[in-house]
């Protein structure tokens, strides 16, 4: 079935950018806005290849609308680096998938969407797997909420915000060329950040540190292409249903890739291993599949 290939190989594509992201963050970044800027301006090298082969597809007013879109990833963009800094890989890949529940609010308020019984009780183990995921031990005992928390409040706003705003985006174009005109958007949004000298010298040091950071950039950006890319083709071979469901094992993808790595490169990213922490972020994953699978 080539939706459930692309689904897993979008799914086991962007468990690799979130991992890319948190390395590079640890090892290399003073200002995370500075990064984002970087991944922007390196998304615009595989951004060419759409109007080279398709043109540009412009629809008015839409892809003006798509523009704004764009910009508004930044900001998801910017919540989502953040909330890397703070908090660990599997744990933050397991957060995103709350967005759906503000998804369902909106298109309620926006488009007069009805809910069903079973999008409140997907929406509900939604919230139950943040809140579950977010608890940890605390340093003087007892538990704590992650911090990543008021990160991911703006994330979950912004990107559904932008699902909405794609869904009345993609009747008047196609993926490819909301994917590029949203993408120059993100341009424009960063073009301001570009214009500080701090975030200017930070960005093109990046560039300078060498083959291995360079490398890890693009790889990055492809990864994150591929993600992006392989689930569009995804909904389009198979129910929206069932490649939301399978996009939901994203988090215990992040989850083995983590553990792997830890056995091959031990000390490459911090994270809680011990069984109690296993098991939590075990039921969180299934939770989060079983909620995706209910709202979609």
């Amino acid at each position: 079935m080539d939706w459930l290939f692309l689904s897993l190989l979008g799914a086991a594509a962007l468990s690799v950018t979130g991992i890319i992201d948190k390395f590079i963050l640890g090892k290399y970044v003073r200002d995370p806005l500075a990064y984002l800027a970087a991944l922007v301006v390196m998304q615009q090298i595989l951004i060419v290849a759409v109007p080279a082969y398709l043109g540009w597809g412009y629809v008015f007013p839409q892809s003006l609308y798509a523009l704004v879109a764009g910009g508004a990833q930044v900001v998801l963009w910017a919540a989502y680096l953040l909330v890397l800094q703070v908090e660990e890989t599997s744990r933050v890949a397991a957060l995103v998938y709350v967005f759906p529940v503000f998804v369902f609010l909106g298109a309620y308020l926006l488009l007069g969407e009805t809910l069903a019984a079973s999008d409140y009780a997907g929406g509900a183990l939604l919230v139950g797997s943040a809140i579950l995921i977010s608890y940890r031990a605390a340093q003087e005992g007892g538990t704590m909420l992650s911090p990543a928390l008021k990160y991911m409040a703006v994330f979950w706003i912004f990107t559904a915000a932008y699902a909405l705003a794609a869904e009345y985006l993609l009747a008047f174009m196609n993926e490819w060329h909301l994917i590029l005109w949203s993408s120059l958007g993100s341009l424009l949004a960063v073009l301001p950040l570009l214009g500080r000298k701090a975030v200017r010298k930070e960005v093109a040091a990046y560039f300078q540190s060498g083959q291995f950071l360079l490398s890890a950039l693009l790889a990055d950006e492809l990864f994150d292409f591929l993600g992006r890319g392989a689930f569009i083709f995804a909904y389009a071979a198979g129910s929206v249903a069932l490649v939301s469901s399978v996009a939901a094992l994203q988090p215990f993808i992040t989850l083995v890739y983590v553990i792997l790595l830890g056995l091959l490169v031990p000390g490459i990213l911090r994270e809680e291993m011990d069984r109690k922490t296993m098991a939590q972020k075990m039921l969180a994953i299934i939770m989060i599949v079983a909620g995706v699978y209910l709202v979609s």
